[in-house]
């Protein structure tokens, strides 16, 4: 990731931080809270907050640090309503009754699959309490260092690389039998498998670790599930 030119002398242009950082603004937003709605109106919130202290902005850290720490501080106010699932619970929403997809003339059955993975890979993700959660998608989502992460949640490094450890180890005990797309092997009922695997959607991510070298599981749906750019509506 780029980051804009922070000299004092120099202007930061809000057209050219919601184009480098809105799509990992919206991202982080719908990965914490997974109710669309919600998600777009913290994201909507953090832009209004990130133009509103723009000129306050003195370069004393990356503006990408900047920008995400104004997000966790407008996202810990919306998080909090959305209940903590269990694994019991989610284990349920995916061994559910088969799905079928829309049979609409013109409707782009690749794509509905495509959001019906990026709704699992989200709801998963309430399993985890709030930090956890947070350090997962910021380490494993947006790819930021341990030290930017420490700053932005005010944490010890090693305080932040022992809870993304342990939001790890909890993801992959329930992937690796629930997720075809995370273990190809393991024994999956997920009620969409036979849909993800007619689309190849498994092709998809094989490319994608490829192109980027050994890519974590939620670093390539990143890439490959559809992109959400909720600051457009409010800029």
């Amino acid at each position: 990731m780029v980051e804009p030119d922070t000299n004092q002398n120099n202007k930061i242009s809000p057209e050219k931080l919601v184009e480098e950082y809105g799509e990992y603004v919206s991202i982080l937003c719908y990965r914490m809270i997974s109710d669309s709605f919600i998600a777009e109106e913290a994201a909507q919130e953090v832009w209004y907050e990130v133009l509103k202290k723009l000129n306050d902005f003195r370069g004393e850290s990356k503006i990408s640090t900047w920008i995400y720490s104004i997000a966790y501080r407008v996202i810990i106010n919306y998080a909090p309503r959305r209940r903590l699932y269990d694994t019991k619970f989610l284990q349920n929403c995916f061994d559910g009754p088969d799905v079928r997809i829309p049979v609409e003339v013109d409707y782009d059955h690749k794509l509905w699959i495509k959001e019906q993975c990026d709704r699992c890979l989200t709801a998963v993700l309430q399993c985890l309490n709030f930090e956890k959660r947070l350090a997962f998608v910021l380490r494993d989502g947006a790819q930021l260092s341990y030290d930017k992460i420490a700053k932005i949640m005010e944490k010890k490094e090693v305080t932040v690389r022992k809870i993304v450890s342990r939001a790890r180890k909890k993801l992959k005990n329930f992937l690796e039998g629930q997720c075809t797309l995370y273990n190809p092997e393991g024994d999956c009922n997920c009620r969409i498998k036979e849909l993800v695997e007619d689309i190849n959607l498994e092709e998809e991510y094989r490319k994608i670790e490829n192109m980027i070298g050994e890519a974590n599981f939620y670093a390539k749906s990143n890439k490959i599930l559809p992109k959400k750019n909720y600051w457009k509506k409010f800029l």
